[in-house]
């Protein structure tokens, strides 16, 4: 029986992480910027020495330009108000379930652990004079799945959807 609940709870979990759903998604920002003023942007170069995947990078663009130009705003290399700065990584992660101690006499301490890869996408939203960040959105997702293009373009298009989902920020 105890062997069917942990392979039971492995599946569950195995069925959970499979479907790569974004979580840890936060924003944080200036509040004395009026985000409604910033109708224009441009992309920062990624420096070269960050060793991330070019087709992901142009994944991530492509999502981000069809989100902001749905909310009005317009990508531009002249003057912009604001340029983006992208960063991906992943990172192995661990997560363990701790199911507690039997009630027998000899009760056994339970536990069950799941290895994965978690991925994070942060987006910068940077003054173009001063270079300070204005606004910063974070996602991440279990990306042991993701393994062909159409599901990493799946995924960074859900993740930027849930980033971008609070901006502009409602400042009072």
């Amino acid at each position: 029986m105890k062997a069917l609940l942990s392979f039971l709870i492995f599946i569950l979990m195995g069925i959970m992480v499979s479907c790569a759903n974004i979580y840890g998604v936060q924003y944080d920002y200036d509040k004395e910027i009026d985000f409604n003023s910033l109708k224009t942007y441009d992309w920062m170069a990624v420096p070269r020495k960050a060793s991330i995947d070019s087709l992901n990078v142009d994944r991530v663009k492509k999502a981000v330009n069809a989100e902001l130009q749905a909310k009005g705003l317009k990508l531009t290399s002249n003057s912009p108000d604001f340029f983006i700065a992208e960063h991906l990584g992943t990172k192995d992660k661990i997560e363990v379930e701790d199911w507690g101690y039997g009630y027998s006499r000899r009760g056994k301490y339970h536990t069950t652990h799941y290895q994965y890869e978690e991925g994070s996408l942060i987006l910068d939203f940077v003054d173009p004079e001063s270079k300070k960040l204005m606004w910063r959105g974070v996602a991440k997702a279990v990306v042991d799945n993701v393994n062909t293009p159409e599901k990493a373009e799946k995924l960074i298009d859900q993740a930027v959807k849930q980033i971008l989902k609070q901006y502009p920020p409602k400042v009072k």
